[in-house]
């Protein structure tokens, strides 16, 4: 699940609200990009980031503000004057912070919210920042904008509005009110199979760097919830022919082969290529790689098809040990993530 949902949801789910900022829009350079979220509790910063000094100050103010009773508020932010000299701070853009108060009310929408998310089902949030134009209180504040469109004309009409945007911004909806829309991408999976040392490390990496991890392995003892606590899911897998067969297999998923041996790995890399996985990466030396290249072309798997596969699986930085695979293994599949490969 996306860390701020976990967070948002483990507050409501104690009984407490929280305050909410999150930068709304932003223009030329800034210490985060629209989108990024820091989320405040009754006891102070609870998780995130707007970008720190005093950008970030001033929103733990006004986060102190809301959580005090005081309405929601944005706050504007030019970091190429007297803000951002104070600060330190060289970036010279523009952004704005929308500020709110969540409540325990507004749980049952974030628990729906991340219903919707493990099911693919939706694409992000719009929130209300002001009264309809006739001044009604009418609309929802805040509705899910469903993949297949909404089920009222305001969720589907903000809902086409938004599609295709790539970080938060403000929208007129058809009511004639002010929506904050925000996108909540799926968060991408990284399925390992294998559950062994290097695995062991990988994932600890991938969930530290916000990937949803998910472990197979067909021994018990190395695919566990104890060996694994914080994983999405641990299964025990009779072989790993198939093993991919009850995963969402698309360009969200990155599909991480470390079994224990070459024929294992051979078996779990076929049935990578079998999906819509959007990264493929296994370990092993380039005289293994070639190796089980040339038993599944025995098998009719083409040269195109294996063209998809990083192997040597993660970045070149000479990692011996299972931590700095894992390092290297992680930062690969961020690159891929991030078009930066």
């Amino acid at each position: 699940m996306n860390e701020m949902l976990t967070l948002i949801l483990d507050i409501l789910r104690r009984g407490e609200s929280l305050a909410a900022a999150t930068i709304m829009t932003q223009a030329g350079s800034s210490p985060r990009t629209a989108g990024a979220k820091m989320l405040v509790d009754a006891r102070g910063l609870a998780g995130g980031s707007v970008g720190g000094g005093l950008l970030e100050a001033r929103s733990l103010e006004a986060a102190a503000r809301v959580l005090a009773g005081a309405p929601a508020e944005v706050l504007d932010f030019d970091l190429s004057g007297d803000l951002a000299a104070g600060a330190d701070m060289i970036c010279g853009g523009r952004l704005q912070v929308f500020v709110e108060l969540l409540r325990p009310a507004d749980r049952p929408f974030f628990e729906a919210l991340a219903a919707a998310l493990a099911e693919g089902r939706v694409t992000g949030t719009a929130t209300r920042l002001n009264t309809a134009s006739d001044g009604t209180e009418t609309s929802p504040r805040r509705v899910l904008l469903m993949k297949e469109g909404g089920s009222d004309q305001l969720s589907a009409a903000l809902g086409n509005a938004a599609r295709g945007l790539l970080c938060a911004r403000a929208l007129t909806g058809p009511d004639g009110g002010l929506w904050f829309v925000e996108p909540w991408p799926t968060p991408p999976r990284l399925i390992l199979a294998g559950g062994g040392h290097v695995a062991l490390a990988t994932a600890a990496v991938a969930e530290a760097a916000g990937f949803e991890v998910v472990v197979l392995d067909d021994r018990p003892e190395f695919a566990s919830v104890e060996r694994f606590p914080r994983a999405a899911r641990v299964s025990v897998v009779p072989e790993f022919a198939d093993c991919f067969r009850d995963i969402l297999m698309d360009e969200n998923a990155y599909a991480v082969i470390l079994t224990r041996g070459h024929a294992h790995d051979a078996v779990a890399l076929e049935q990578a290529l079998a999906t819509g996985a959007g990264y493929i990466g296994m370990i092993g030396s380039r005289r293994k790689r070639d190796a089980v290249y040339d038993a599944l072309r025995r098998k009719g798997v083409s040269d195109a098809a294996l063209a998809r596969v990083h192997c040597p699986i993660g970045l070149p930085i000479g990692a011996e040990t299972p931590g700095e695979i894992a390092v290297s293994i992680v930062g690969e599949c961020v690159a891929h993530r991030r078009n930066a490969l």
